[in-house]
């Protein structure tokens, strides 16, 4: 996954990594993938038909907004500033509203 530290994000190809870095890193450990799929009503066999999907990259997305502390853990491992976060799920949901 590229860094953007130093670049804003600002494409739909920066943002579906963006949404991809975190599905890895929800999938990569069953509580946060497991309160994920209880939140979203999925199951682990719908996360191939929909992952991807901008509206499910725009909930996993909103998931990790709304809990700051996986939100952080994510940009650290990551290294990303959390801000980029915030910002591809607005360009997933703006691309998401024109399909």
């Amino acid at each position: 996954m590229r860094s953007f530290k130093s670049k804003p994000l600002s494409t739909r190809q920066a943002a579906q990594e963006v949404a991809l870095g975190v599905l890895g890193f929800m999938a990569g450990d069953p509580e946060r993938i497991g309160a994920f799929l209880a939140e979203s009503g999925l199951s682990p066999a719908d996360l191939r038909g929909v992952a991807g999907s901008p509206a499910f990259h725009v909930a996993l997305l909103d998931h990790l907004i709304n809990r700051q502390d996986l939100l952080l853990d994510y940009a650290a491992q990551a290294k990303i500033d959390p801000g980029h976060v915030v910002a591809a799920r607005e360009i997933l949901a703006h691309i998401g509203s024109e399909d």
